[in-house]
């Protein structure tokens, strides 16, 4: 704002030097000082001494022409000045005119309801897309369900339950691996360090298969189709034998490992298919315990990941993300339209404050353009009065030096001064165009609420035309 300022300034520096330099209350004009500037007294004796001007001469010169020449100068200062000030002010009035913000204003519904349909145009093929997607996927989904006769809703878990389901994958191979790297170390050269290694790789096999088998393959026992079902129940059979031989083979590792023997995993191998349940000792038992255990901790994390019903929570999960979107479309769009009414309402708000504002701006330029007049009026009737008592200084002292010689005739005649065209500070145009704005601005208050209310229709509106996907539907959507 004021670089702005800085900028109008140094434009508008010339007629500020203008209007400083002929400003009748910067540059008074009096007898006195005129007087001292010309020496006139002195010179009026000199002359008339010298019997000058002559009995005959018909018009002044010398001291006198220049004091008429001064006073012309400084009229001329004073009528440039006026002219500079009438331009400002007429400019400042045309500013100040609210006609053009007030009938912008007055159209702000229209306006809003121009910008709100041009916005939700652009936003259009959008919102089709995601919204088509949504109403894909939503088939999709009730197809899925009268197709394998469900009636409850999915109960997959949130971003953050899954995230959780793997972190707990995650734990059980560290802690199963740190609690069996103890059961190696005996049987390793390398000790608690060299245990640890295999102990990590035989957990996350343990782990990671029995949370294979829990989360796809042995869902399938709540599947309609009995054929299914039965699969199912025979993966969940598998699953649990699975646990048990890896569990087992866990064990007779580590009791080859102990042994000493060469080729420990052969050896491990050979002992789990000849005498699986044939372990050396305690620790090995607790080993098989320990990888059970955690096994099957992975297995029901595995079930629990998502929906019980296999492909069931997939299918949700893909038609509540559509719809997400759809929803996220739509809100972001609301809350567009809603910017677009906020900003609205605020120039019609500023616009009401202006109105009022410039009404009365308005009405203080036109009282300074007749203060201007009547400042000119009464600098041009002051610069007349200092030249006639300026020159009547003059002729006095003249007529005493003269020493009985007759006076000029032209001392006797009034001066004239040279024609000046003035600025024309006529303020009638000015009153009408202010009763008219004092008009326009009542009525724009008055309309001031009808036409917050037509905007906010307006919105309404347009958000009726937004309706929810779930509105569309006549249904609920998935919830997670």
């Amino acid at each position: 704002m004021g670089l702005l300022k800085a900028v109008w300034g140094w434009l508008t520096w010339r007629d500020r030097k203008s209007l400083k330099k002929g400003h009748p209350d910067l540059n008074p004009y009096d007898v006195a000082r005129l007087v001292d500037e010309l020496n006139l007294v002195p010179e009026a004796r000199r002359l008339g001494k010298a019997g000058v001007p002559a009995p005959d001469a018909t018009r002044p010169g010398g001291a006198e022409a220049e004091a008429i020449q001064r006073v012309d100068k400084v009229r001329q200062d004073y009528v440039d000045w006026a002219m500079t000030r009438l331009s400002v002010i007429n400019e400042a009035l045309t500013k100040s005119d609210i006609t053009h913000a007030v009938n912008r204003a007055r159209q702000a519904d229209k306006e809003f309801e121009r910008k709100a349909s041009s916005l939700m145009t652009e936003r259009e093929a959008v919102l089709r897309a995601t919204g088509d997607r949504a109403r894909q996927l939503d088939g999709e989904l009730k197809g899925f369900r009268s197709q394998h006769h469900l009636t409850r809703q999915p109960a997959y878990p949130t971003v953050a339950g899954k995230f959780l389901s793997y972190a707990i994958l995650a734990v059980l191979v560290v802690v199963e691996g740190v609690v069996n790297a103890k059961f190696f170390a005996e049987g390793v050269d390398s000790g608690l360090f060299g245990g640890a290694g295999y102990a990590m790789a035989l957990a996350f096999l343990n782990v990671s298969a029995a949370f294979a088998f829990g989360k796809w393959p042995s869902r399938y026992v709540r599947h309609h189709q009995i054929s299914l079902k039965i699969v199912g129940w025979l993966f969940t059979a598998g699953a649990l034998i699975v646990v048990v031989a890896v569990g087992l083979g866990i064990a007779h590792f580590r009791d080859a490992l102990t042994a000493g023997g060469a080729d420990a995993p052969a050896e491990a191998l050979r002992a789990l298919v000849e005498s699986p349940w044939h372990l050396k000792d305690l620790m090995s038992w607790g080993l098989f315990g320990i990888s059970v255990l955690f096994g099957l901790i992975a297995y029901f994390d595995g079930v629990l990941s998502d929906d019980p019903y296999p492909g069931y929570g997939n299918v949700a999960r893909r038609a509540d993300e559509a719809a997400k979107d759809y929803e996220d479309e739509l809100q972001s769009l609301r809350s567009e339209l809603d910017a677009v009414r906020t900003e609205e309402l605020k120039l019609l708000d500023e616009a009401a404050r202006e109105a009022q504002g410039g009404v009365a701006r308005y009405a203080n330029l036109i009282g300074e353009k007749r203060a201007a007049s009547s400042r000119l009026e009464k600098a041009l009737g002051g610069a007349a009065y200092t030249l006639d008592a300026v020159l009547l200084k003059f002729r006095q002292e003249n007529e005493v030096a003269r020493q009985g010689l007759a006076r000029p005739a032209y001392f006797d005649r009034p001066t004239e001064l040279s024609s000046l065209t003035l600025p024309d500070f006529g303020t009638e145009a000015d009153e009408v165009c202010l009763a008219e704005q004092k008009e326009l601005a009542a009525t724009f208050v008055a309309e001031l609420q009808e036409t917050r209310s037509r905007i906010q229709a307006a919105l309404n509106q347009k958000f009726d035309l937004l309706q929810p996907l779930q509105q569309q539907f006549g249904a609920p959507l998935v919830t997670a």
